[in-house]
């Protein structure tokens, strides 16, 4: 077995994961002609994973033709490979309205990570995906269906903010009734939260309402942007949920005297044995302004501008029952 068939797991009949950095979603659909045609979810980091995903799926499946890439959000691990498989192949590429924004225009994105026209360490392969055009866009949640030489595939779009604007979810129904539902970065795996116990978020409030609904979505396989897929999904967001819950109390707890954003940055990295690169920095310190934004908004902290400095302190339990 060569490493491209090791990569590959199969969880339905036609519903493939494709192990990358970034968990490839593949829906291959055979017809009757001899060719198959192949629906892909995400696409990775880089030009060289989407090399991968069409060599893969050329190995793997008689006369494979990529249609579409399913995208569930912009960023560059999810969505790096579209432009080399777009070229490659003429494939469309669908995603939600707010995402197809950036996916078309990248450097959006990339300065919103760094709050202004970002240093050139910043515009890298792993935070800026070369743009594409975004063929479909889904504008809100529905349902369809793919149907290839009689075989039918139910899609359902889901709606899972939080960790993007827009983000979204796809669950497949497959032709011998199982779901497979791939959840993007709306959830880690097990094997990556104890690793990253701190994970990227644009909005901590409903990236907590986000995991509360796919704790109540029901499915066969669920499939989280990286990390292993489960078939029991509530013990998973349970441990997401707990990270993040934790690192509230952590950033709580630090707050009981003032500090600006730059020094409860390094407070929590210290705390949580993190080393900052420019890009942890960047990352880290963009969940954490989300997650003050989150903790203010429910009154548990708040801030002072005094001598042209920010601060932010926690409230006193006599306060937050005010």
């Amino acid at each position: 077995m060569n490493i491209i068939e090791e990569r590959f797991i199969k969880l339905t009949e036609h519903i493939y994961i494709l192990t990358l950095p970034t968990n490839i979603g593949i829906l291959a659909l055979p017809a009757d002609d001899g060719t198959t045609s192949i629906y892909v979810i995400d696409s990775g980091n880089i030009d060289s994973h989407g090399q991968m995903i069409h060599e893969a799926v050329s190995s793997r499946f008689q006369n494979a033709e990529i249609k579409a890439i399913m995208n569930t959000h912009y960023h560059a691990d999810h969505s790096g490979g579209n432009s080399y498989l777009e070229d490659a192949t003429g494939c469309a590429v669908w995603a939600s309205k707010g995402e197809a924004a950036i996916i078309e225009n990248p450097k959006i994105g990339n300065s919103l990570f760094w709050g202004g026209t970002p240093i050139h360490e910043i515009q890298s392969r792993y935070l800026l995906a070369k743009p594409s055009k975004v063929t479909r866009v889904f504008r809100g949640e529905e349902r369809f269906t793919i149907t290839e030489d009689g075989l039918e595939i139910g899609v359902e779009v889901i709606s899972l903010p939080g960790h993007d604007f827009e983000q979204i979810g796809f669950a497949l129904k497959d032709t011998d009734g199982k779901t497979v539902f791939f959840m993007g970065d709306a959830i880690s795996g097990r094997n990556v939260i104890k690793k990253y116990w701190i994970q990227y978020l644009l909005n901590e409030t409903e990236t907590k309402l986000t995991l509360d609904k796919i704790s109540r979505i029901k499915a066969d396989f669920y499939v989280p942007g990286h990390g292993d897929y489960v078939t029991d999904i509530e013990g998973l967001c349970e441990l997401n949920m707990i990270a993040i819950l934790e690192t509230e109390e952590m950033i709580v707890e630090e707050l009981k005297k003032p500090k600006s954003w730059e020094e409860l940055l390094k407070s929590v990295a210290d705390r949580s044995g993190i080393t900052l690169g420019v890009t942890q920095y960047v990352l880290i310190g963009g969940t954490l302004h989300s997650y003050l934004t989150g903790l203010y908004e429910e009154g548990r902290i708040t801030y002072k501008i005094e001598e042209n400095r920010m601060t932010w302190q926690k409230v006193a339990r006599k306060q937050q029952e005010l």
